[in-house]
């Protein structure tokens, strides 16, 4: 997840907004190939699962469809690493290229959604596998906006320790609370936008994409971001 340059600390609206909407991305993406196809993209567990179900029954054509979304999140990972070529963040425009190009992946999904679901299945998974390897570490914090199992973990483990030694959040735990909430209200909003929208639902995220680049392209030349 790409923090603006623009934002000198950590606590500061913008940072939890991108978080939000990233998350929410994701959230969307998810639930609208959930009720389309009956498949996740956005995180591997449950893919992973199918392929053992799939498996042990000899469910052929479902074993294959997840392992297509498998290595298409992993293809989205590479794609990310090779554009960025780094994990820690830093002050460059690879993140604007790498939203440049999730946001037209998403836009090869949407049109494929209505003949190719196999394809459609793919190239979310890839734009998935993108945005969830954009930031590999930020300043000690792993943040991953695809999935939330990871997330909830933290909390619960902050919560351990919020209750039993009284130890007060930080501006990380509310960050973990933002991706959390965007990733659950991002798959209703999907889900709503699908009953209106159609296949077409996925063009919102794709352009979102978009104008997240254009954001930061128009950002990086002229602010700082301390490391």
């Amino acid at each position: 997840m790409p923090y603006p340059k623009m934002v000198s600390d950590y606590s500061k609206p913008i940072v939890f907004a991108i978080a939000f909407i990233m998350a929410a991305i994701a959230g969307y993406i998810n639930s609208i190939m959930l009720i389309e196809f009956g498949m996740p993209v956005s995180q591997m567990t449950g893919i992973a699962s199918h392929l053992s179900e799939s498996g042990f029954y000899f469910e052929w054509q479902t074993f294959m469809t997840s392992l297509l979304i498998l290595f298409s999140f992993i293809a989205g990972a590479f794609l990310s690493g090779w554009i960025i070529d780094h994990g820690q963040y830093q002050e460059d425009r690879s993140y604007g290229i790498a939203l440049f190009f999730n946001g037209l992946i998403l836009l090869i999904s949407t049109l494929f959604m209505f003949y190719f679901t196999a394809l459609a299945l793919m190239f979310s998974a890839v734009a998935c596998g993108l945005q969830n390897a954009m930031v590999a570490s930020y300043k000690g914090l792993q943040v991953r906006t695809t999935h939330v199992t990871g997330i909830s973990t933290d909390i619960g483990v902050h919560l351990a320790h919020r209750f039993k030694n009284k130890t007060p959040f930080s501006w990380r735990v509310w960050l973990l609370f933002c991706i959390l909430a965007g990733f659950i209200l991002g798959g209703l909003f999907g889900i709503l936008c699908l009953q209106f929208f159609g296949n077409f639902a996925l063009m919102i995220p794709a352009l979102t994409d978009a104008l997240l680049a254009i954001l930061y392209f128009h950002f990086i030349p002229s602010t700082s971001l301390p490391h």
